[in-house]
């Protein structure tokens, strides 16, 4: 997990409503209060606009921490970055 995590926080934390320094890579999804499908949707939007990545729904939606989207998000830019080359 790069500096992803840095800069996947603070998306989190406005879709779930808290602040950044309340989210740790070990932060669960089911945990968040306010959370859900359509929150767990805001995110995905966000996520995809931010980083320039597709994330499949199945997968996504099986991700439980926000370490687990940081590690996901790594991976697709990595192959983003490889098939650029």
């Amino acid at each position: 997990m790069s500096d992803v995590i840095t800069t996947l926080r603070p998306l989190v934390a406005r879709v779930a409503q808290r602040t950044p320094d309340d989210l740790t890579a070990e932060t669960r999804f089911a945990e968040l209060g306010s959370w859900g499908s359509l929150a767990a949707m805001r995110l995905l939007a966000a996520v995809e606009q931010s980083y320039g990545v597709q994330l499949d729904l199945r997968s996504y939606m099986k991700l439980e921490t926000v370490g687990e989207l940081a590690d996901e998000i790594d991976r697709r830019l990595a192959a983003l970055t490889a098939h650029a080359r």
